[in-house]
């Protein structure tokens, strides 16, 4: 799958809505891309997982089975209630359902350290310390929308790694190019 003009303008908007957002730094905004589209595909994976396991009747435990212990006690759904299921940790449950503070909430709260746990469990330490950057309720919320509308369409793992790869790179290359000329282009088509 090639990167096409329209997806270079997919990562040109995520790119301006976190520059924009005032998150300038290309390595950072390359490690939160990274983590937020991991967790887009890990859903993608998971499900293939399940289905393959169906198919061959062979055992399998999607990592999003059972429930979770809340980090937070304003994430839940009611008063009192300390645990949800773990498919709530699916990028489809929140991306999309959640916005504003109440998605940076989630995603900090609960997400970063589900998946944290689940490296963890496997024996790789690979969010050990991550943590939410993107703090800034409207930016997120453009952020994984854009994300998601990006990647449709692209819900085999194969083209869904090329995607990442490709805005993440694209992320990292036109910072490098110069944070003058992106702020320039930038408030001209925004104007």
């Amino acid at each position: 799958m090639p990167f096409t003009p329209e997806m270079r303008r997919k990562v040109d908007q995520i790119r301006d809505y976190l520059y924009g957002g005032g998150y300038p730094d290309p390595l950072t905004n390359a490690e939160q891309l990274s983590y937020l589209f991991f967790f887009y595909m890990i859903e993608g994976i998971d499900s293939a997982n399940l289905r393959q396991a169906k198919a061959t009747g062979q055992a399998y435990k999607s990592l999003f089975a059972g429930d979770w212990t809340l980090r937070n006690p304003r994430n839940a759904p009611a008063k009192g209630i300390e645990n949800v299921p773990r498919e709530r940790m699916r990028w489809s449950s929140w991306a999309n359902a959640l916005s504003g503070e109440q998605l940076v909430t989630w995603v900090r709260d609960e997400v970063f350290p589900f998946f944290a746990e689940i490296g963890d469990a496997y024996g790789m330490s690979f969010m050990a310390q991550a943590r939410l950057v993107i703090d800034e309720p409207t930016v997120l919320t453009q952020v994984c929308h854009a994300g998601e509308r990006a990647a449709a369409g692209k819900r085999r793992p194969r083209h869904q790694g090329r995607f990442v790869r490709a805005c993440i790179a694209a992320n990292q290359a036109g910072w490098r190019a110069g944070s003058v000329l992106h702020t320039a282009a930038y408030y001209s088509r925004n104007r």
